[in-house]
């Protein structure tokens, strides 16, 4: 009982420090916000050598901003997806300002492309059941789980695990979020993965 309630303070705990970064980085963004017209009405009015590094300065600063909002992203929707994104805009921002070399813009180039193809050929992957890291596909049945594992979840009338999480989190009035932990008489179970408010994957921890 012990384990469960720091596990769940942990948690709490964690994702309240998220959301108070995330709401730092917001209000440092929408402060940074104004010096991009400031940069637009500077390279209007300069000369022709000048507003070439002032265009520079205004692509840094923008990408910047965008990677600001990715990170805010990241920390708040927990996905694979959005970590290969930020990962992206910040290798995009070391191509356009501070790549000097024809290696520099290769090197940037070829980590990109393992980026994505990283995103489209391995994340897209469907795992049912992953043994060693007790990570379960949210529509693998409940008594699949029992039977392969020895376990004695009681199911509560649902067929898929995700069902079964999801009923147990209205119970408890808790929201469908990456993280967040929620438990039975006897096993304590995570949500590893949702999209659009959708349990994807989970992992379960007898007590």
């Amino acid at each position: 009982m012990n384990k469960k309630k720091n596990l769940l303070f942990i948690s709490k705990l964690i994702y309240a420090l998220e959301i108070v970064i995330s709401a730092t980085v917001i209000l440092a963004i929408i402060f940074s916000f104004p010096d991009l017209f400031k940069y637009i009405i500077k390279i209007v009015n300069s000369e022709p050598d000048l507003s070439l590094n002032l265009f520079q300065e205004f692509l840094k600063h923008s990408l910047m901003l965008v990677i600001g909002m990715e990170f805010i992203i990241m920390l708040t929707a927990y996905s694979d997806k959005n970590i290969i994104y930020l990962i992206t805009f910040v290798i995009a921002r070391k191509l356009l300002i501070k790549s000097d070399t024809m290696m520099d813009l290769l090197i940037g180039a070829v980590a990109i492309a393992i980026l994505f193809f990283v995103k489209n050929f391995i994340m897209k992957k469907n795992i049912n059941v992953d043994v060693n890291a007790g990570i379960f596909s949210a529509a693998t049945s409940v008594e699949s789980i029992n039977q392969q594992f020895n376990y004695h979840i009681d199911s509560h009338g649902f067929q898929s695990i995700g069902g079964l999480v999801y009923y147990l989190l209205q119970q408890a009035g808790s929201e469908i979020a990456s993280g967040e932990l929620i438990s039975d008489q006897y096993y304590i179970y995570q949500i590893e993965k949702e999209s659009n408010g959708t349990i994807e994957l989970i992992t379960i921890q007898p007590k």
